[in-house]
Order: C-alpha cells, then sequence, then structure tokens
C-alpha cells in the first residue's frame, strides 16, 4: 500500500506526485533563492491540483479529472501573475495538512494556514531566501510524512535540514563582516 494523496488517481500519480515534491524540496534546499520563481510553479501547480481535487470530490465527485485540471491551471497562473499570492496558498495548504498531522485541533489548522499565508504574500520578494527555506521544509515534511515516515522523525529531520541550511546561507556574512567588505573600507566616508 502506497501513499494516497489524489484520492481520485491510481496510486502511481501519488507516488509520482510526491517524488516530483521532493526532488522540487531539494533543488529549493540546494539552491535558495536562486530558482525560487521557476520551482514555485511546480509546488503552486501541485497545490492548485490537490486543492481543486478536494474541491470537486465534494461538489462533483465523477469530475474529479476536471478539477485536478482547472486546479492546476489556476495554480499556475496564479503563480505567473502573482507569484506571492500562489507561493502564500501553497505554504497555506502544506500547513494546513502538516498542522493536521502534527495537532489534533482543527482551528490550529486554520490559524497555521493563515500565518503561512500571511508569509508567502508579504515575504516572498522581501525575504526569498527564508521563503525558500520554508517551502522546502514543508514540503519535505508532509512528502516524508505522505510516505509512512513517523511524524517525530520527520519534524526532527525537518528541523535539522532547515537549521543547516539557514546556517550555510548566513554563515559567510557572520564570517565577513556586516558590511562584507574585503579590504575594511566602506562605501561612505
Amino acid at each position: 500500500m502506497g501513499p494516497i494523496i489524489f484520492q481520485s488517481l491510481p496510486e502511481i500519480f501519488s507516488l509520482f506526485t510526491i517524488i516530483v515534491l521532493l526532488q522540487v524540496c531539494l533543488l529549493l534546499l540546494l539552491t535558495g533563492r536562486r530558482y525560487l520563481k521557476q520551482v514555485s510553479f511546480i509546488a503552486v501547480g501541485i497545490a492548485g491540483a490537490l486543492i481543486g481535487e478536494s474541491v470537486s470530490l465534494q461538489v462533483f465527485p465523477a469530475g474529479s479529472w476536471l478539477g485536478i485540471a482547472i486546479g492546476l491551471s489556476c495554480g499556475v497562473l496564479l503563480c505567473q501573475y502573482v507569484r506571492p499570492a500562489g507561493v502564500g496558498v501553497t505554504l497555506a495548504f502544506l500547513a494546513f495538512y502538516g498542522s493536521g498531522y502534527l495537532v489534533s485541533l482543527e482551528y490550529v489548522q486554520y490559524v497555521a494556514a493563515l500565518v503561512l499565508f500571511a508569509y508567502g504574500l508579504l515575504l516572498t520578494d522581501l525575504a526569498p531566501s527564508f521563503i525558500a527555506n520554508l517551502l522546502a521544509s514543508a514540503i519535505l515534511l508532509l512528502s516524508g510524512i505522505w510516505l509512512g515516515v513517523p511524524t517525530p522523525a520527520m519534524v526532527s529531520l525537518v528541523s535539522g535540514v532547515a537549521t543547516a541550511r539557514i546556517l550555510v546561507s548566513v554563515l559567510p556574512f557572520v564570517l565577513i563582516g556586516k558590511s562584507g567588505a574585503r579590504s575594511g573600507r566602506t562605501r561612505f566616508r
């Protein structure tokens, strides 16, 4: 029995989706903000497809393929024209389902989704390396849980990976200094 993400599709689609999400996570962790714009298309598209499927299963269960296609299209278009909103929706989606695995209180899921939507909306252009790390960590957490790894082990792994990524991105600035100048001269005299 493999992971079930898409309820209306065969299992192979869920496994393929998790593999793609893990590749997105690896690319975000290794490159940081450099490829955030390109990679966010994939993550937002998959989140849109999952949201579209869950809505179509409630409204019109026989048309789940249509819901997946519309959700995927809306996710990609949202990321194309309003990237911070697309990243915010993806982070909210991942926070909603991730907090559902961690805490069994329903209002915590809504609060976590709202907070991460605001982070994605406000910080995508201001702090792209932070958002890339946050998106990669959320994808890694949910992918591991969907694959059947125990939740405490995944939380520990994700915390370690996220901390290491932050240290790798911040440590050179700490070692060089605040100004980043090698010769010691500043711009202003």
